[in-house]
C-alpha cells in the first residue's frame, strides 16, 4: 500500500503531455530550411567578389606594365627650329599633368612649355606627344644657332637623339604642324618624356 509520502513524488515526476513536445520535433525541420538558403546566397556573393576584384587587379597590372612600367628607350626624332611654335595638338584630356595646347579645337590650353604635349615623329615614322622637347639643353642651344626667323624651307633640319619614356596614351588626339592650319583626323598617339638628347646636323 502507497504511503502518503510516495504520492507527491509520483506527481512531481509526471511526464509532460506529449502533445507539447511534437510541435518542437516537427518545427525544427523548417527552420533549417532559412539557414541553407542563405548559405548558398553567402557563397555565391563571395565567389563573384573574388571574380571582381580578380579582374580589377589584372586589369590594373596590364596597365601598369603597359604605362608607368615602360623602360626608357632610344630615339631619333626630325626637327627644324619652327616646329618649337608651329606643332600643336588638341586633347581634351592631359596626363600626369601633360597637355595638349588645345583642349578643343578653339579653346587653348593655359600652362608651361614644359607641361605642354607636341607631336613629334622619329626618323622611322613613329609619333609621340613629347612636352617640352626644346627645352632640353642641347635643342635648346640649336635653337638659338639657327632661330626661325625666316621661312620654315629655309630652316635646316636636324635630328635629336634623345632618351623617351612612353608614360601612356592619349586617344583621340588632332594634330597639325603649321600654325593656323587644319587639323587632322582622331587618332590615338603615345605620350612619352624625353632626356639626355643628342643633337645631329
Amino acid at each position: 500500500m502507497e504511503s502518503e509520502h510516495d504520492k507527491p513524488k509520483q506527481a512531481e515526476a509526471a511526464p509532460p503531455a506529449p502533445q507539447a513536445a511534437q510541435p518542437a520535433r516537427q518545427a525544427a525541420p523548417e527552420s533549417k530550411t532559412p539557414g541553407v538558403s542563405r548559405g548558398k546566397i553567402y557563397l555565391v556573393l563571395a565567389v563573384a567578389a573574388v571574380i571582381v576584384f580578380a579582374a580589377y587587379f589584372a586589369t590594373r597590372r596590364s596597365t601598369l606594365i603597359s604605362t608607368a612600367a615602360s623602360p626608357a628607350t632610344s630615339a631619333a626624332i626630325t626637327l627644324v627650329t619652327s616646329d618649337r611654335t608651329d606643332l600643336d595638338c588638341v586633347a581634351r584630356k592631359g596626363i600626369q599633368g601633360f597637355n595638349c595646347g588645345f583642349s578643343t579645337e578653339i579653346v587653348t590650353w593655359q600652362g608651361d612649355e614644359q607641361n605642354k604635349l607636341k607631336p613629334y615623329y622619329t626618323l622611322d615614322r613613329h609619333l609621340y606627344l613629347i612636352p617640352g622637347l626644346f627645352l632640353e639643353p642641347a635643342i635648346a642651344k640649336r635653337y638659338m644657332a639657327d632661330p626661325p626667323n625666316k621661312p620654315r624651307e629655309q630652316l635646316k633640319r636636324f635630328t635629336a637623339r634623345c632618351q623617351i619614356k612612353v608614360i601612356g596614351k592619349l586617344t583621340g588626339v588632332r594634330t597639325r604642324w603649321l600654325a593656323n592650319t587644319a587639323w587632322s583626323n582622331p587618332e590615338d598617339i603615345d605620350v612619352a618624356t624625353a632626356k639626355d638628347c643628342k643633337v645631329e646636323g
